[in-house]
């Protein structure tokens, strides 16, 4: 187990005129860690003996564990004072140990009543006390425990009735390095034998004996436990916390398992007169103990516990208090007020029950029941007093919000403003009571509390009848004044009639006179775009006709001058062809010249004065020669083909100056019809010009005439269209009427319906009185029987407990507990049993 041991009562030696004086402390860690389980049960572990023979050991087996508390093998005590381990040892769910560790008694560094104080306060505080010697009982073991001579003088009951060996722990006598033999005895027989008077005292006999009944007398329940030594080897004995477990002797092992079993199934909670201690009673007993050792006195254990009990209890009480206004508070803070009267006090019987429920489990080993029931009288007072300033509060509350809601809705709630028949709903007094009931069902949802019914009573029906009184009245007013009006309209509107009827007539009349005219205009206007679309067609085929024609003459001159220009074409081609043979035919010429000067060099060089030609130079003479003749000839044929040339030149030219003048002649003819149809048409022009200028001012005078009719139309169509409206307002004037007419029949039996609610209203009035009145005498009737009944229930049952002896009797038969639920329920109305 985790933790460490730290100092519970110190001591500390300070210097006074008599001398040292040993003060008595508790440490600031103890407190604290008992402060941290105030409220658990604790059972107190104490192991104490002469220095040096393993107390600390002990403790450590306890915690489950080889170190812990100091243990060491010198002559030096390693426990000052009283110790305490950090973290508690659980022993059940409610309940853990605390265990204890004593400074080695018969100390050589202190006397022997600080020994004795030291001795009493663990004596005082354990639920167990475990005394661990060394060896087997002998004088010197019962001469250690001799400080239990001095008890009755270092410890007070603080009552005569009460021994102090009934404030005193088990007692677990512990023999360690136990070597004797029992001789078939028991630990527990060997101690009680131990214990028993010696018949041959010695020396000191007498008080030897004397001690053994003080141990007798004050440790009623007691028990011995022999250890075996733990290892053989005397060097290794002095560190024995070092060796391992294992390795121990099995005989010690079994011993100390049987110490620890016996110390968690044994020990019990830490009780003084019946009343079981928490850690907080503990710490606090503690304190008061140092106190009275510390100022020269001794410790009055039943004073002290009631000193501590009734701190507790101003504490628990204190605590119950606050716990009542948080639970209230937290609870209301939930909830959105006013509330209602039951609600507070049901909340405040829940709260209670929780609250006195605490009590009974905090309380219920700690203060008797007289102070209980004190303490439940006095925080019953409170809650009433509490629970009455609240609906005091609550009352104030209450009315400011009724008062508010009632206001809001009375300024809300106003009568509607009705102006004409129109505004008035058959579903008026339907959507008017279906207001109320949602304004009824929000004040009774939001409005709680004394005020909530009382201000409704007092100011919502008279409220309610006048407004209705007023809203009918109003639909009276308005029905009257609009049948009124209805008869005044019918009366205009039969005048009316009549003029319309009329007006309708002279207007049929003139309608038809008009679309005679109308009819009229029409087919003159038909026949004259008759006659204008038949010369308009005459006139375009003519036109069309002079066109045709201008375009046949275009496409005439457009031939002859291509005609003309393709032969322009052919005469110079041919003259460009003829300067082409002059220029063959001259450059032929000069060759010939040319070769036939050589022909008469070539004829003078071959033959020599004197000598004679030879054949081969005649025979190329002959062929030269007829070569000459040959191209001769070709120039004489082409000087013919120049004559010829020359001729079809001429014949050229000829075709020319024909062709030149046909065009001249065509170009003349061309002209004379051009101006001959220019003159055709400016005549038809003028003759058009003519025509239209006269279709033009035909066409004005037929439009000035059919502008004339349209207007005279559009004033038929106008008065038609009006009088179409003048129809259709008799007919809505018709309707009008019929619907007024059905109107005034539905609102007669409106208001007959109207009258019929008015008298439910009235007789619902007269029955909400009457329940109201009821309601109140009622409630009167209950508030006084709720009153009288706790002192009826009470007087009844008092009656009953002396009549009837049975009861008692059977009280007695029952348990501690149900005799304490039986005297709750009596308590609750006032009798003690």
């Amino acid at each position: 187990m985790q933790g460490q041991p730290i100092p519970f009562i110190e001591l500390k030696e300070t210097q006074t005129q008599e001398g040292m004086e040993t003060i008595f402390e508790i440490h600031p860690q103890a407190i604290k860690m008992l402060q941290s389980i105030a409220d658990r049960k604790v059972a107190v572990l104490t192991i104490a003996g002469p220095q040096r023979t393993g107390k600390s050991f002990l403790a450590n087996r306890v915690l489950k564990r080889q170190k812990g508390f100091a243990v060491g093998p010198t002559t030096m005590p390693c426990t000052k004072g009283i110790w305490l381990w950090s973290q508690p040892i659980p022993l059940n769910e409610n309940t853990s140990i605390l265990l204890m560790d004593t400074e080695g008694l018969n100390s050589v560094q202190r006397d022997l009543g600080v020994d004795t104080k030291i001795f009493s306060i663990s004596l005082l505080l354990s639920s167990m006390f475990v005394f661990n010697q060394l060896g087997h009982i002998d004088e010197q073991s019962i001469e250690n425990l001799s400080l239990v001579i001095k008890l009755s003088e270092n410890v007070s009951v603080g009552s005569e009735d009460k021994s102090l060996s009934q404030f005193f722990p088990t007692f677990l006598w512990v023999l360690r390095d136990f070597s004797l033999d029992l001789r078939g005895r028991t630990p527990s027989e060997y101690l009680e034998f131990a214990l028993q008077d010696q018949s041959n005292p010695g020396p000191d006999g007498e008080r030897k004996n004397l001690i053994r009944r003080k141990i007798r007398e004050y440790f009623k329940f007691r028990d011995c436990i022999c250890m075996v030594r733990p290892i053989q080897d005397e060097r290794r004995l002095a560190r024995v916390e070092e060796e391992d477990w294992n390795a121990l002797r099995p005989e010690f092992i079994s011993a100390v398992q049987e110490f620890e079993r016996r110390v968690f199934k044994g020990i019990p909670p830490k009780q003084i007169n019946g009343t079981t201690l928490t850690a907080e009673m503990f710490l606090k007993l503690s304190l008061e103990y140092v106190d009275a050792i510390n100022s020269g006195g001794i410790p009055q254990i039943l004073t002290s516990l009631d000193r501590v009990i009734q701190q507790e209890a101003r504490n628990l009480l204190e605590e119950l208090k606050s716990l009542y206004s948080k639970r209230y508070s937290d609870a209301l803070s939930k909830m959105k007020p006013p509330f209602d009267d039951e609600e507070l006090k049901s909340l405040k019987k829940q709260i209670e029950a929780e609250i006195f429920q605490r009590l009974d489990q905090k309380s219920k080993e700690i203060i008797d029941n007289s102070k209980i029931l004190s303490m439940k009288a006095e925080l019953n007072e409170m809650m009433e007093q509490d629970l009455q300033t609240r609906l005091e509060i609550n009352k104030e509350q209450s009315t400011t919000l009724a008062n508010q809601i009632l206001q809001k809705f009375f300024n809300t709630y106003q009568v509607p403003v009705l102006d004409n028949v129109d505004s008035i709903k058959p579903s008026l007094l339907v959507e008017q009571f279906q207001t109320y009931s949602r304004f009824f069902k929000y004040y009774m949802e939001i409005v709680k509390g004394y005020s909530k019914y009382k201000h409704f009573s007092e100011k919502v029906p008279s409220f309610l009848f006048s407004y209705f009184e007023k809203l009918i009245l109003g639909v009276q007013k308005v029905y009257i004044e609009e049948n009124n009006s209805t008869k005044k309209y019918l009366v205009q509107a039969r005048e009316g009639e009549e003029r319309l009827r009329k007006t309708i007539a002279n207007q049929e009349s003139l309608l038809y006179e008009i679309q005679k005219e109308r009819d009229q205009l029409k087919y003159e206007i038909e026949n004259w775009t008759r006659e204008t679309n038949k010369q308009e067609k005459i006139k375009s085929l003519e036109l069309e006709a002079c066109q045709a024609k201008v375009v046949q003459l275009t496409s005439e001159v457009q031939n002859k001058k291509e005609k003309n220009q393709k032969l322009k074409q052919d005469v110079q081609n041919l003259q460009e062809q003829l300067q082409r043979v002059r220029n063959e035919l001259n450059g032929k010429r000069v060759e010939c010249q040319q070769l036939l000067k050589r022909m008469n060099e070539d004829n003078q060089s071959f033959r020599e004065p004197g000598e004679e030609i030879s054949n081969d130079l005649v025979l190329q003479y002959k062929d030269m020669k007829q070569q000459a003749h040959q191209m001769n000839d070709f120039f004489k044929r082409r000087a013919m083909d120049h004559s010829q040339q020359s001729i079809f030149l001429q014949e050229i030219s000829k075709l020319q100056q024909d062709k030149f003048n046909e065009i001249i002649k065509l170009r003349e003819d061309y002209k004379q019809k051009k101006q001959k149809m220019k003159e055709e048409l400016e005549q038809e022009k003028k003759s058009l010009k003519n025509n239209l200028e006269h279709f033009i001012k035909q066409n004005e005078e037929l439009k000035a005439k059919n502008m004339t009719y349209y207007e005279k139309y559009e004033q038929a169509q106008k008065n038609q269209q009006h009088l179409k409206q003048i129809q259709q307002e008799n007919q809505k004037l018709a309707q009008r009427l019929e619907e007024k007419s059905e109107n005034l029949d539905m609102h007669i039996q409106v208001i007959e319906n109207f009258t019929k609610d008015i008298e439910k209203l009235t007789s619902i009035r007269e029955d909400l009185e009457q329940k109201l009145a009821f309601m109140n005498s009622e409630k009167s009737q209950l508030v006084s029987f709720k009153e009288s009944f706790p002192y009826i229930l009470k007087e009844a049952l008092k009656w009953v407990l002396k009549q009837n002896s049975k009861i008692k009797h059977a009280m007695k038969s029952v348990g501690e507990e149900e005799q304490k639920i039986i005297r709750d329920c009596f308590h609750e109305v006032g009798i003690n049993v």
